[in-house]
């Protein structure tokens, strides 16, 4: 559903999500406000432009916090996502974060369709690259700005496609598989999730399955569609078709957006033997417009603000604009963000709440999907 159509939702909502967050309220009355033309938010919450594409034909994509700077990852528009185009290269730009407008530090161009980022330590960056096919890793070594990128060393890959988000869990990295070709039902061959290991040789890395595409899940979705589910609390097959985005939650938990199903899937103890999996569908908060809503980043808010107490959200936007987001929010909530909005997350029922939307003009807010949290 596009944001023109949700905007009434936001707004009759507004109080409601003024005063969410389980029993945890501001201390100063909030203020609703956005400089953003054709947009609208939600009580509390306050939009504006955070920072402008360097280029005209730069879209932004992921982005990460790394100490006092933000990175962005921008894509070219109209590059394809395979790998396929030999010489094709993005950008990955350095911002800081401690400037009363943000300042551009640092730029790096990346070979690939650049997608997932993720600080592997504060002094270097992995850019993951060709989320549809022939994957390539980026390393960025941010004090010397040194640069190294390794293939896969199975190409094509298992599942068929390429690699897209990455997350940190206690030193192993975790990778979805994104772009599946080959059929849920043939098992074993199409991962949703692997662990990636470097190779020895600095040229290659080395993935390990973690959890398959049909592998069982405890659904945890008590409804969808107005009605009672009937899978709830029971197992079922993942069937998994489009595993994008990750998260970490406040829990350790590895959460995977698998974004055309409209589902999120939080694996606890990734990669061991005490392994699980649950499956929670996404609707709009009336459960009435279903069955399932397709999203893009879902963040969890931090449990504190930064050392001189700010939090706020930045989310990018095919609009070539990333936007940041203040609010009183609540640690432990969840946000997602796609189809024109972003979007409050009831992990309870698998509910979303329009907080922000555009409005009278379709690229207002054209496809919001990359979001993170800063805290400083």
């Amino acid at each position: 559903m596009r944001a023109r159509i949700v905007v009434g939702i936001a707004l009759a909502l507004s109080a409601w999500v003024g005063g969410c967050g389980g029993g945890h309220h501001s201390t100063t009355a909030p203020t609703t406000s956005t400089t953003v033309p054709n947009t609208a938010v939600a009580t509390g919450y306050n939009l504006s432009v955070f920072a402008t594409a360097p280029a005209a034909n730069l879209k932004p994509d992921s982005i990460i916090q790394v100490g006092t700077t933000v990175f962005i990852g921008y894509q070219m528009a109209g590059d394809v996502k395979d790998g396929s185009v030999p010489g094709l290269t993005n950008q990955v730009v350095q911002y800081d974060l401690t400037t009363n407008v943000p300042t551009i530090l640092k730029t790096y161009t990346v070979p690939g369709h650049v997608d997932g980022l993720m600080a592997r330590t504060s002094t270097e960056l992995w850019a993951m690259a060709n989320e549809d096919g022939n994957p390539e890793l980026t390393i960025i070594n941010l004090t010397t700005g040194a640069q190294k990128t390794y293939q896969a060393t199975v190409n094509p890959t298992a599942h068929g496609g390429g690699f897209d988000d990455m997350q940190l869990i206690n030193g192993v990295v975790y990778v979805t598989a994104s772009n599946p070709t080959i059929p849920p039902t043939i098992p074993g061959l199409a991962p949703t999730v692997v662990s990636l290991t470097l190779n020895a040789n600095g040229s290659t890395f080395d993935v390990a399955p973690v959890l398959n595409d049909n592998a069982m899940a405890l659904d945890i979705t008590p409804s969808v569609g107005g009605s009672p589910n009937p899978t709830f609390n029971t197992m079922v097959t993942l069937s998994l078709t489009d595993p994008d985005s990750e998260a970490t939650d406040p829990s350790g938990n590895l959460v995977v957006d698998s974004q055309a199903d409209g589902k999120l899937v939080f694996i606890t103890d990734p990669g061991a033997p005490t392994q699980s999996a649950s499956v929670l569908s996404l609707t709009l908060y009336n459960d009435k417009d279903g069955p399932t809503l397709p999203v893009d980043d879902t963040r969890f808010v931090p449990a504190a603000p930064g050392p001189t107490g700010q939090l706020f959200m930045l989310f990018t936007d095919a609009s070539n604009t990333t936007y940041r987001v203040r609010a009183p929010f609540v640690a432990g909530d969840a946000y997602s963000c796609g189809q024109g909005q972003v979007m409050m997350l009831d992990l309870k029922t698998g509910h979303l709440t329009p907080v922000v939307v555009g409005i009278g003009n379709a690229g207002a807010l054209a496809d919001p999907h990359g979001m993170v949290f800063i805290t400083l």
